[in-house]
């Protein structure tokens, strides 16, 4: 998904600064920008706001970027209290007025701000102040090539041993129970050593959708979003009854949540809240598809059939033929299974290939 970036300034010159930021931005970047009242002029195009803090919580839930041009004192006392988790808060970067010195202050590699901070230091020629310790070595972090190449990490608790010990060796040890593009930045990195199955036990690094248990606090698994998760399900389902069903058909693979590409189903289904708030909890698109699609499907691949489901919306089934048409190209792992109101199917990628050109910034 594309990146949505929010700019928000206190003064006219701080305003100047983010309009600067603005153009530097790709063209495929949402982006809104935002001024305080008393800083507003009459030709302000700008969204204006009176208060920080009634504009900062909803543009946290809403935006993956968010470029503050103020003092970090302000920023830091405005975000404190919404800080949860690396995977899941925003790139924050904070700027001065004059646009002299740029600091990615939350998020710097699973977020994306460092990337951005030296997106915008290269495009306005301004400083960027990056004080990870793997980018200040020139060293690119295993969390930093997840989040180009859209990969999950787990557990994020073990971070921080893994990225010491590659500062202290060197190097980190990787296992991939995937064939790799061996054209790629991270396969080419000296920094990073690959093994064959036999060595899968010296791995630090794990990339893999189906997680084992990990002995060593220096060990992370990186996961790639290769399940595509069907589901059918009553009219008025609940967003717990969803992920419930999800999370048992994602248990019974031995995969992770954080594999999950995209929930999908048949579009008589598109206003159904319980599959869209399911699909915002987990952070993945929402797609549906036409009952011609599906009975495609159903008929080209021989999918399961019921007669309940044909009788009440015209299609063999929904869940399988929705989870093979989620993928690029993949194949059912997982045929239906029911829960509560709900019933789910997967379908795994046969390759990574379709994310091995992911190299830029997170947009």
């Amino acid at each position: 998904m594309n990146a949505k970036i929010a700019l928000l300034a206190l003064t006219d010159r701080g305003m100047a600064t983010a309009r600067r930021i603005n153009e530097s931005l790709p063209s495929t970047v949402e982006r809104e920008l935002f001024i305080h009242e008393k800083a507003q002029s009459p030709e302000s195009k700008e969204h204006v706001f009176h208060r920080l803090r009634d504009m900062v919580p909803s543009l946290w839930e809403e935006c993956s970027v968010l470029i503050f041009v103020m003092a970090t004192g302000i920023v830091v006392r405005q975000i404190a209290s919404l800080i949860e988790s690396k995977d899941r808060d925003p790139a924050i970067l904070v700027l001065d007025e004059e646009g002299k010195f740029i600091i990615p202050l939350l998020s710097g590699h699973l977020g994306g701000a460092n990337a951005w901070a030296n997106h915008i230091a290269r495009q306005l020629g301004v400083t960027a102040v990056i004080t990870t310790a793997t980018d200040g070595r020139g060293v690119v972090a295993p969390d930093e090539y997840a989040r180009r190449y859209g990969w999950k990490v787990e557990p994020l608790e073990h971070l921080p041993a893994v990225n010491r010990l590659l500062l202290e060796q060197g190097f980190l040890n990787v296992w991939s129970n995937y064939p790799l593009n061996y054209a790629s930045a991270w396969v080419n990195d000296g920094h990073y050593q690959f093994l064959l199955e036999h060595e899968k036990g010296k791995a630090n690094v794990f990339l893999d959708a189906s997680l084992g248990p990990l002995t060593k606090k220096d060990c992370i698994y990186l996961i790639p979003p290769i399940l595509s998760v069907g589901v059918g399900c009553r009219r008025g389902i609940s967003t717990e009854a969803v992920l419930e069903g999800i999370t048992s058909a994602v248990e019974r693979i031995g995969a992770s949540l954080k594999a999950v590409a995209g929930i999908y189903s048949i579009d008589l289904k598109s206003d159904e809240l319980g599959l869209i708030e399911a699909a915002k909890f987990l952070r993945v698109p929402f797609q549906t598809f036409s009952a011609e699609r599906l009975q495609f499907v159903n008929e080209q691949e021989q999918l399961s059939r019921s007669k309940f489901v044909l009788e009440k919306i015209g299609v063999d089934g929904v869940c399988e033929a929705a989870s093979l048409l989620g993928t690029r190209e993949g194949h059912l792992v997982l045929p239906k299974i029911k829960g509560r109101g709900v019933t789910v199917a997967i379908s795994r990628e046969n390759s990574l290939s379709w994310v091995s050109g992911l190299e830029t910034l997170p947009i």
